[in-house]
């Protein structure tokens, strides 16, 4: 293909909102090799809890690290729907397209509506399932310990499902002196944690030793080039060969910085993803 062609899939889609897309299966993922390796681990073992009906939830801390925007968040949503599908493919790891009761619920998305946003899952018979209470709680919202108390009293109720809660940015709480607040909670409260943070040298080191590490990992050149070529095709945004390298090497290999030039270049579906888009328009924020 001539560098400067601009390719124009012939068959049209509808496009999903690119800024909010959530990966559909585990191969969709770029990068993370070893994180998704101990995610999938952790799917099983959640899964055949359910099923024992036993829920020792008391070790399962999880500090996730790494840049912003390669796919900590994601993931975890990705996580709690693999942990609700109820057509779950047991030798793939991957949930069911959205077909089944749980699925069709967007469980991913529930702890974006509010602390403890209650997935009630049932099958196709109405018999309810364990509860799945996701809630994601943004701490760049969080300035003071009020605030954090006020959360950590709406996570206090007794549920009778698994509970997984996921702090995004949590070395912002400890900037604010609520580390000794968290760890008390994480102590007392049987529940699936996570934490997420781009700046782990901001946590207190007692903090960090009670939770298990984990840390994301950029794809490679050629595999980010790739999938940018086939989320291209998929969503028909056309494109220039040059500007998918130059997506590559501008956004520094980072998934959800790139998808900031997808969504721009899907603006226009005669030009699409031009180099000269990439050069002059599309602005990247670079992490300090």
């Amino acid at each position: 293909m001539n560098a400067n062609t601009v390719s124009i899939p012939p068959v049209r889609t509808i496009r999903p909102d690119i800024l909010r897309w959530l990966p559909p299966r585990w191969e969709y993922f770029l990068g993370n090799y070893r994180l998704i390796r101990h995610l999938k681990k952790l799917v099983k073992k959640l899964r055949r809890m359910i099923r024992g009906g036993v829920l020792d939830l008391n070790q399962l801390c999880f500090l996730l690290t790494g840049v912003s925007r390669s796919g900590k968040t994601a993931l975890i949503k990705f996580l709690v729907r693999c942990i609700a599908c109820q057509e779950f493919d047991e030798e793939t790891l991957n949930p069911c397209p959205g077909t089944c009761p749980s699925c069709s619920q967007r469980p991913e998305q529930h702890g974006l509506s509010g602390l403890h946003s209650s997935l009630l899952a049932y099958d196709r018979n109405g018999k309810e399932l364990v509860p799945i209470h996701f809630a994601i709680i943004d701490c760049t919202l969080i300035h003071t310990p009020e605030q954090f108390r006020s959360h950590l009293v709406g996570m206090s109720s007794t549920y009778s499902g698994i509970r997984i809660f996921y702090f995004d940015e949590v070395h912002r709480l400890i900037r604010h002196g609520m580390d000794e607040m968290l760890l008390k909670a994480v102590e007392d409260k049987q529940a699936v944690w996570f934490f997420s943070t781009a700046k782990p040298s901001g946590l207190e080191d007692m903090f960090q030793n009670r939770l298990i590490k984990l840390v994301t990992e950029l794809p490679g050149e050629d595999e980010m080039a790739g999938w940018l070529f086939d989320r291209c095709t998929e969503w028909v945004i056309p494109f220039e060969d040059r500007a998918i390298v130059r997506v590559v090497e501008k956004s520094n290999r980072v998934v959800g910085t790139a998808l900031h030039a997808l969504a721009l270049a899907s603006l226009d579906d005669e030009t699409g993803l031009t180099l000269d888009l990439v050069e002059n328009d599309w602005i990247v924020k670079l992490d300090e």
